[in-house]
């Protein structure tokens, strides 16, 4: 019967100690009333450190930095601070019980990130970093259940005005393949804007004979990471398409650092809902290295070796294979992309609509 008493005295002294405020907590609580947040945090960090600490310390605590994090952005919003007040008050979401709280946190989490993203000058890194401001706070937000719907809204709106600010200097690139690059990084932040994608649609109509390598071509490298992606580059020199097929030369451009083999029946097209369907591949071409000339003074140069209907072709690394092919399928199926992939990498030709 004492060990039942001690038992639960103990547990009761360590509730009570757990609902507690130290002295670095309470002076922490007086520096976020009057607005001292910097002040607010380093208290806050004390209480922590030392362990003693409320119920509602992660409440106040992710108040304070997350406050503090506002007034620095209206200074400086490319100050580093911002980063690390967000950060912990990240940290501190899974503990925050508040839905007031909660709700402010994501909100201005949201708001920093798009008066980051539309500021004027910017990168576009710094747009990058934006949205992914905006889509964290989403995640808490949806994570608690609080504030979901104006994080949405906050995205929405600076989705709009990157828009509104970068789609018209797009559309007066007369290079389709930097159009294209610069197409490819606005869908990244705006993925579901309509003038977005009716301006990639028909850019890639355009550039369906081009192979789309960002190079030296595109000025401003910045999210080249974005769009670079792919291991095998494709063009069409030529197509043909009609309700149920599709028909034309596919070249490929290896950059995966590996040498291979170009395999036809790896070669597939995708519809807009998914649908797939194998190529018939004729004949083609595929370069490679020939020692040329008489012996003693032969040298290596690049030719094209010929590949018979249906079968492989040597697919090297930096250099190009070329294939008739042609896909068949039945009305309503709508052309997307071409892909190839390997265990290498993966290639998609997007045709556009």
């Amino acid at each position: 019967m004492k060990k039942i008493f001690l038992a639960t005295l103990a547990a009761a002294v360590a509730f009570s100690m757990a609902g507690c405020k130290g002295t670095n907590e309470k002076r922490g609580d007086e520096h976020l009333k009057d607005g001292r947040y910097r002040n607010a945090i380093n208290s806050y960090l004390e209480a922590k450190k030392k362990g003693n600490v409320s119920d509602e310390f992660y409440d106040n605590f992710t108040l304070a930095l997350v406050r503090a994090a506002e007034i620095e952005a209206k200074k400086d919003l490319s100050s580093d601070l911002i980063n690390g007040y967000f950060d912990k008050a990240g940290v501190n979401m899974p503990e925050v019980k508040s839905n007031e709280v909660i709700e402010e946190t994501v909100t201005k989490m949201a708001t920093v990130g798009k008066q980051q993203a539309t500021q004027e000058g910017v990168d576009f890194n710094t747009v990058i970093n934006a949205f992914a401001r905006i889509d964290t706070a989403l995640v808490y937000a949806k994570a608690k259940g609080v504030g979901e719907g104006a994080v949405k809204t906050l995205r929405l709106e600076a989705e709009n005005a990157v828009v509104a600010k970068t789609l018209p200097e797009i559309k007066d690139e007369s290079d389709p393949v930097v159009a294209e690059f610069g197409l490819l990084r606005l869908e990244y932040v705006a993925p579901e804007n309509a003038e977005v994608k009716a301006a990639l649609n028909k850019n890639r109509k355009t550039t369906r004979g081009y192979f789309l390598i960002f190079g030296e071509n595109i000025a401003d490298a910045a999210g080249k990471r974005f769009v670079d992606k792919w291991g095998y580059v494709m063009a069409l020199p030529t197509v043909k398409m009609s309700a149920t097929s599709l028909s034309g030369e596919l070249q490929f451009w290896a950059s995966t650092g590996n040498n291979t083999e170009l395999d036809p029946a790896k070669i597939k097209l995708v519809s807009t809902d998914g649908k797939e369907v194998i190529a018939k591949a004729g004949s083609g071409w595929c370069e490679a290295e020939v020692l040329v000339g008489k012996k003693g003074d032969e040298k290596i140069e690049k030719k094209k070796q010929n590949i018979k209907a249906g079968t492989k072709g040597k697919l090297m690394n930096e250099f190009q294979c070329s294939l008739n092919v042609s896909f068949s399928f039945a009305k309503g199926f709508v052309p997307d992309y071409i892909e190839y992939k390997d265990e290498y990498g993966i290639g998609r030709k997007y045709l556009g609509q």
